[in-house]
């Protein structure tokens, strides 16, 4: 038996609640499920090829979601540090709302990462509906 745990990715709300003239896109949130060794989650049945195959795909989800999302923030000027009593911290640098066609040139950096992070949830969904389709049995054979 193999225990899957659900997340659901959303985008860091920092920048963006400061920055009122960007227009982040609705519905970037995902769902992810972990195959964990811990106690919580949702046991099912599943082999070691079919658990190795749904981590590697996790795996390539999960980071081009955070890469996309890493070169959204840098395109508005978030950059990250290294902090006291801390590993990093992100700062925004201010220049980059002085340059004109801060709108455009926003539309198009959220344009492109929702782009990316839709295509990486068609190359997830196999996967995904494979483990929710096992999950649903779970759930049927407990009921």
């Amino acid at each position: 038996m193999t225990k899957i745990a659900r997340r659901v990715f959303t985008l860091t709300p920092w920048p963006w609640n400061a920055l009122p003239w960007v227009q982040v896109p609705e519905g970037l949130e995902f769902t992810l499920y972990y195959v964990t060794p811990l106690s919580f989650g949702t046991e099912v049945d599943a082999t070691g090829a079919d658990e190795e195959r749904w981590a590697r795909a996790l795996e390539a989800f999960e980071a081009e979601l955070l890469d996309a999302q890493a070169d959204v923030r840098w395109a508005h000027g978030v950059r990250t540090k290294a902090g006291f009593m801390a590993d990093n911290r992100a700062v925004r640098l201010r220049r980059y709302d002085l340059v004109p066609g801060r709108r455009a040139r926003s539309r198009h950096a959220w344009a492109t990462c929702e782009v990316r992070m839709r295509t990486a949830e068609a190359t997830y969904r196999p996967v995904k509906q494979d483990i929710e389709a096992r999950l649903a049995e779970a759930a049927a054979g407990d009921g």
